[in-house]
């Protein structure tokens, strides 16, 4: 419309408010946004339609997907070599896609697919036999690589604990025995375990606004290599199984409740549907490859959450006056509380147990070995520890590294609580790789 039409029709040019792109907020790179836009979508499509067919191959590898049920339907059992072929095609044209983005938003969209589409790569390179060591395979699937560390760096913590628990025989029994006055009764599990996810919820909402319908349902299971399991089924709900092979202590309530639900794995799916796949059409963030680097951020912000979700004032009160009675456990908490902390501290054993194991330093035997002696495992949870490192392989780095990768992000951005939850919710609604994280 021209100047002498809009002046006819009494529109002053001034008031006249450019079209902004809907991405990055920029008037000019409109219908170029656009283009690219749509670009990334097909090769999206793509994305997601080979990491469903890999799916078939491994079924645990596709950990969600809420995705169209037709792509679904069409995935097949495929020749690996083929799958191969098609994901370096896609490489290819990812590439050359990433050519001339002005916009921001479409620059992180397209960094964070070229990174999972290359752990998809790499993954298809290990299912066709190519081997690598714990370091390469890191790097290759969550795009880091964990600090190397010794036995020796944990002997100052083992000591600390040893301390903490006086007493006669091997460290592992005594706090095997000190431990085991906090265990929840196997009838009260789920009612303390459902109250901790409550309580989780309760705290996240009054810092995220999370969709209308949100839900979760707890479901008890036997026999897994985990100990709990969020399995996110879109639509805003997650099934989280709680295995019951091992016994429950008061302290994991609260860690698994807010690890698998909130502000944990169930709040970072349901963030991520709602702003990039409802939102904006991104499917690639419609499916879960577990084996990818997206797991890095998934499994470190959930372990990170709890720190977020409340003080350890407030943990050891609520514990106190809720957990305990509903358990019908009593003991000193606050030292119970001073020896978790400081046990905490053995936590990147689990790596370094585990990339011995995965580099052939050391047998199955072995590793739970370590794990009973050095992080004071029994003998039945390291052997369980030692089938999910067999599994997962270097997955296990998420955790630890994870948490205090996404914890220094965090907090070297902000001054307070509420800042925290800021930065927290923005890092899970936009995700981004390793790379991206740490500093």
């Amino acid at each position: 419309m021209c100047a002498s039409v809009l002046s006819r029709c009494g529109v002053a040019l001034s008031q006249i408010q450019p079209i902004r792109c809907h991405l990055c907020q920029q008037t000019p790179c409109l219908t170029q946004c656009a283009e690219h836009n749509d670009t990334l979508n097909q090769h999206a499509a793509e994305y997601v339609k080979l990491v469903l067919a890999i799916g078939h191959h491994e079924p645990l590898y596709v950990d969600a997907y809420y995705g169209p049920a037709q792509w679904q339907a069409e995935a097949s059992m495929l020749p690996l070599p083929e799958l191969a072929s098609r994901c370096a095609s896609l490489v290819n044209q990812l590439a050359n896609a990433g050519k001339d983005l002005s916009c921001q938003f479409l620059r992180d969209r397209h960094g964070f697919l070229s990174k999972q589409l290359g752990a998809v790569a790499a993954y298809l390179k290990r299912l066709m036999g190519q081997e690598f060591s714990f370091d390469v395979e890191s790097r290759l699937l969550y795009d880091t690589q964990a600090p190397k560390l010794n036995l020796s760096d944990f002997s100052e913590v083992l000591a600390r604990i040893d301390s903490l628990l006086p007493g006669e025989g091997s460290l592992t029994k005594r706090f095997d025995t000190y431990r085991s006055q906090f265990i929840v009764p196997a009838d009260r599990v789920p009612q303390v375990f459902t109250a901790a996810v409550e309580q989780a919820r309760l705290l996240t909402k009054r810092h995220l606004a999370l969709p209308e319908g949100e839900q979760f349902r707890v479901e008890f299971v036997k026999d897994q290599i985990w100990t709990a399991y969020n399995w996110y089924q879109g639509d805003y709900a997650s099934l989280i199984q709680l295995n019951q092979d091992h016994p429950l202590h008061l302290d994991r309530a609260l860690e698994l409740a807010s690890h698998e639900g909130y502000p944990g794995h169930h709040v970072f799916n349901l963030l991520q549907e709602h702003e990039l796949v409802k939102g904006l059409g991104w499917w690639e963030y419609a499916i879960y490859p577990l084996y990818s680097p997206i797991s890095f951020l998934s499994e470190g912000s959930a372990n990170y959450g709890l720190s977020l979700l409340m003080t350890k004032e407030e943990r050891i009160d609520f514990e106190q006056r809720v957990l305990m009675p509903m358990a019908g456990i009593a003991g000193d908490l606050q030292h119970y509380h001073e020896v978790m902390v400081t046990y905490k501290a053995l936590a990147n054993l689990d790596t370094l147990v585990c990339r011995q194991l995965i580099d052939g330093e050391i047998q199955a035997d072995e590793a739970a070995r370590l794990l009973v002696e050095f992080a004071l495992y029994t003998p039945e949870k390291a052997a369980q520890r030692v089938r999910f490192y067999q599994a997962n392989r270097s997955y296990v780095l998420n955790y630890h590294h994870g948490e205090a990768s996404v914890g220094e992000y965090v907090t070297n951005q902000v001054r307070d609580n509420a800042q925290a939850w800021e930065v927290f919710a923005a890092l899970l609604a936009r995700p981004r790789a390793a790379s991206g994280i740490i500093r």
